[in-house]
């Protein structure tokens, strides 16, 4: 398996419309590409994390398709929709 985790710090408060339409957006990927196992938009509960409040959690069968996932035009809305939107992120992959 396939761990892909973002961590997500925005602009301003994420409004629940957005937020509804990132998870809206992540169902569809997940819908649309095989080899996604899971695709999660979270809130952090954490009050450790300072301006992250979000983040993605997918996990994917292996590498090739988180990949795959990552090229596929069924991403390009939610790319363009978090770039707009977000002030900073990190990633975490890794095999687990």
């Amino acid at each position: 398996m396939f761990r892909h985790i973002v961590m997500l710090s925005f602009n301003a408060p994420l409004s629940g419309r957005d937020h509804e339409e990132i998870v809206r957006l992540c169902q569809a990927i997940k819908d649309e590409l095989p080899g996604i196992l899971e695709l999660r938009f979270v809130a952090n509960a954490s009050d450790r994390a300072h301006a992250y409040t979000h983040a993605f959690v997918a996990n994917f069968d292996d590498a090739a398709a988180h990949d795959h996932y990552q090229q596929a035009p069924a991403h390009a809305p939610l790319k363009q929709k978090i770039m707009a939107l977000s002030r900073q992120l990190i990633v975490l992959d890794y095999e687990g």
